[in-house]
């Protein structure tokens, strides 16, 4: 565990403190530390797997290399160099300092070994005192990692390996939640980027235009309710086109509009047609063309009718079923209306 400092004065680096000994945490820690991770980690939380840019010796994959052949009496020292890189990334004044915790461990079924990096910023809180009498609170300062993930950062290098070799390749899985469509490029960028040596992955075209075809063939092949299967129509286009987080993930489409008996298939849907659904994508319509410029209504096999998002979103069309009626005036049966809130301006 070492402390990372803030810049004061132009581009002079602050040293690191440095932890001299591994933190020996007790089992109520230990477990505590292991949820914040897998929490973090987790596909709600918005983790992303980044694409490895650097990875030579004196990169943060170099080193996580390292720490994963080294021994407990080498780890302290050589993960100083992680203090190093954190305090070189850090080029800005306004970027705060904080503790920065290194470890390792092994993850799935097969135990391969991973090495983790956590920056979490300080902040003070209050504590009750247990077994007091009264309630009694103490003012504390300088603590860390809450259950408050905005202020904390973390990314775990996975090896693909169960032995660590010179040609090991290995993934990078990042949570910060200043990855946002705001700060995406600000805040964010000196810690995947500057620190891990890492960049978004360019398969974010590929992997959004999937979902949303393999959701539209989920909905049509699953969804038996018309009027349920043109809601989530219409939600997927908003969810896709609409929504500005430049990353997403299947869950947050599923809880946002799915009905709770739809969740579980849809997910294993995803799982049997290799979608990603244990970490978040990144958003990139920029190929998905007129899919998402014009919504298609088919009524039968000889009539069409298109409309854009915004139009239906908007109100300038919209779409009923009415209950037909036959020249006796006995409902047979179902309509369908169609209103436009615009002249006709041309006929093709």
């Amino acid at each position: 565990m070492h402390e990372v400092f803030q810049r004061k004065d132009g581009s002079n680096i602050v040293p690191p403190a440095y932890g001299k000994d591994l933190e020996d945490l007790d089992q109520k820690a230990l477990a505590h530390f292991e949820i914040r991770i897998t929490e973090a980690l987790s596909a709600q939380s918005k983790s992303i797997e980044l694409r490895i840019v650097k990875s030579n010796g004196g990169s943060a994959l170099g080193v996580a290399r390292q720490l994963v052949l080294s021994g407990d009496a080498e780890f302290p020292q050589l993960s100083n160099l992680m203090a190093d890189a954190l305090a070189d990334a850090q080029k800005s004044r306004g970027i705060p300092g904080g503790m920065l915790l290194v470890f390792d461990g092994k993850v799935g079924k097969d135990e391969r070994p991973f090495v983790g990096v956590i920056k979490a910023e300080m902040q003070s809180g209050f504590q009750r005192r247990p077994g007091a009498a009264k309630v009694v609170t103490e003012f504390l300062e300088n603590i860390f990692l809450t259950p408050a993930t905005r202020l904390y950062k973390l990314a775990v290098f996975i090896a693909e390996d169960i032995q660590v070799v010179d040609d090991t390749k290995w993934k990078c899985v990042v949570f910060d939640s200043n990855i946002t469509a705001a700060r995406r490029e600000n805040a964010a960028v000196y810690f995947y980027d500057g620190f891990l040596g890492c960049a978004f992955p360019e398969n974010g075209k590929y992997e959004t235009a999937k979902f949303f075809d393999l959701t539209k063939e989920f909905v049509r092949s699953s969804v038996t309710d018309r009027d349920l299967r043109r809601d989530l129509s219409d939600a997927l286009f908003a969810f896709v086109k609409v929504e500005q987080a430049p990353t997403f993930t299947s869950q947050q489409f599923g809880e946002a509009y799915l009905p709770m008996e739809l969740r579980d298939p849809f997910n294993k849907f995803l799982e049997t047609k290799k979608f990603p659904t244990d970490r978040a994508v990144v958003r990139d319509t920029s190929e998905m063309g007129s899919r998402l410029r014009r919504r298609k209504y088919k009524f039968g096999p000889d009539i069409e009718f298109s409309a854009s998002p915004e139009a239906i979103r908007n109100g300038t069309a919209t779409i009923e079923d009415v209950p037909s009626v036959n020249a006796d005036g006995d409902e047979n049966g179902t309509w369908t209306r169609i209103i436009i809130r615009r002249p006709v301006t041309e006929q093709l």
